[in-house]
């Protein structure tokens, strides 16, 4: 298991309501559990030792959070429902809180991106297509 494949996991179960996880793979475990002030810690280990390696922090760029859209999880982010479709929003367009501005894909499930709270798109900060982690900025707003 790779470390790419953790990320998942992570990002995965902190939207499902579990509170452990473990999988052993290649003479390989990895347990992963939410600790009891909801930050995660990642334990991966070969059947026999026990290191373990607490998750770094996400780093994002210094923008005004209240004034972003960011990656709710890891995943490749994607503006429109289809390749050959129009984007979700565009520059310029006013957007309501909860709107759907986006998808992002993640083991072949797509769960939408939404607006936390409403104002006008200003800025597109992430292709479409791309890998992206939890808590990138994904749109400016104004």
């Amino acid at each position: 298991m790779d470390l790419s494949q953790i990320r998942r996991l992570i990002d995965l179960m902190a939207q499902a309501p579990i509170a452990e996880l473990e999988i052993e793979e290649n003479g390989r475990r990895v347990r992963l559990a939410k600790a009891q002030n909801g930050q995660r810690a990642v334990a991966a280990k070969p059947a026999e030792a026990t290191p373990v390696v607490p998750q770094s922090s996400v780093m994002t760029p210094a923008l005004d959070a209240q004034a972003t859209i960011t990656a709710p999880s890891y995943g490749v982010f994607h503006l429109a429902p289809s390749p050959d479709a129009s984007s979700y929003v565009v520059v310029g367009q006013k957007v309501k809180a909860g709107q759907q501005v986006g998808l992002l894909e993640a083991m072949k499930v797509f769960n939408p991106v939404r607006a936390g709270i409403a104002g006008t798109i200003e800025a597109v900060l992430v292709a479409g297509g791309t890998e992206v982690d939890m808590g990138t900025p994904l749109f400016r707003l104004v």
